[in-house]
């Protein structure tokens, strides 16, 4: 009887037992699997974004870590559903003993035999009873474990496409990835190649208006100036030829201004041209000209009696260019000496 009491009694723990680990093993597969669900979720609205690729992929890994353990608790649960038929398949066998023991206890007619078959044909009845509802709710652990590892294949098959298509979703975003990049670096060299060119000219007409500034200040750092004097009479229109040179600075063409009577301009800039005239010659017109055209005049004295010798003076401020002429026009006859003209660069 006492052996028959143990028996019921870890038949009763062990059922007690077996609820409790599979209530918790479920809780515990329902959570993961509602935690996998949310990853799920959550992976596939951020999937269509490629600069968070590196999120995915953690996430990927999560899940793949997470199918890991869902695994290796399929696993235990399957340990503990071997255990767990071994203990049924052990208690029938005991439940088999027990029922040869009340075969054996039925032959003997000893006291109280009636009593004694009586209570041990009740208890053997409750084992078996208890048996069946063990091996009931067995059963029907063993269709929610199958419920479960059925679960899990569809999650694997699931995560398995979607990891798939989160693939090749990826690879086609890095490929336009590239593609773009790849455009960029094209525009950019065409970018830097007009910048190049534009910055070549730039550099050109710099250079240039540096050559120009050099020759500008070159230019106006050389002295140009020529004081000449008449050593014959002029006599008729044209220009007065100053024959005898007594100052000469930066002049290169003397020998045309000799023959000429005119200033012939070798260096470009601002100049001071003066002259003066003596003559006897009543009230005549004399010009500066550059370049045949008039820049400034004067007049001799006007004599109301007989005629006399006067010195007339005339002088400009112009500016000239390379080639430019400038000279001194009379209509009358000068003197031989004492006319004499003066031009100087001043700037």
């Amino acid at each position: 009887m006492a052996e028959n009491k143990e028996l019921k009694h870890r038949i009763n723990q062990l059922e007690h037992d077996n609820e409790q680990t599979l209530n918790m093993l479920t809780k515990q597969l329902q959570e993961k699997f509602s935690l996998l669900e949310y990853k799920i979720n959550e992976t596939a609205k951020h999937n269509e974004t490629a600069e968070k690729s590196d999120i995915l992929e953690n996430k990927l890994r999560g899940i793949e870590e997470n199918h890991t353990l869902l695994k290796q608790a399929h696993e235990v649960l399957q340990q503990r559903f071997n255990l767990h038929e071994s203990e049924i398949t052990t208690l029938r066998s005991k439940s088999v003993a027990l029922e040869k023991k009340v075969s054996v206890i039925e032959q003997l007619k000893t006291i109280n035999q009636s009593f004694s078959l009586h209570n041990v044909q009740n208890e053997v009845q409750e084992l078996k009873q208890t048996t069946s509802l063990l091996t009931n709710n067995q059963n029907a652990r063993n269709q929610d474990f199958l419920a479960l590892y059925n679960m899990t294949l569809t999650s694997d098959q699931n995560i398995q496409e979607q990891f798939i298509q989160l693939e090749s979703h990826q690879n086609v975003t890095f490929e336009n990835v590239f593609l773009q990049i790849r455009n960029n670096s094209k525009q950019m060299d065409k970018q830097l190649g007009m910048l190049t060119h534009e910055l070549n000219i730039s550099v050109s007409n710099v250079y240039s208006q540096i050559n120009v500034l050099r020759g500008q200040v070159g230019n106006n750092s050389k002295k140009v100036a020529i004081t000449a004097c008449t050593s014959s009479e002029h006599n008729g229109n044209g220009a007065v030829k100053f024959s005898k040179i007594y100052t000469s600075v930066g002049i290169t063409n003397q020998s045309s201004f000799l023959s000429t009577g005119k200033f012939f301009c070798d260096i470009p800039g601002l100049y001071y041209i003066s002259a003066y005239i003596r003559t006897n010659s009543n009230s005549n017109e004399y010009f500066l000209k550059k370049n045949n055209v008039i820049i400034s005049k004067s007049a001799t004295t006007y004599w109301s009696g007989s005629l006399g010798t006067s010195t007339s003076v005339i002088s400009a401020v112009v500016e000239v260019q390379t080639t430019d002429e400038l000279y001194v026009e009379a209509r009358f006859t000068t003197q031989a000496y004492y006319s004499c003209l003066t031009v100087i660069k001043i700037k």
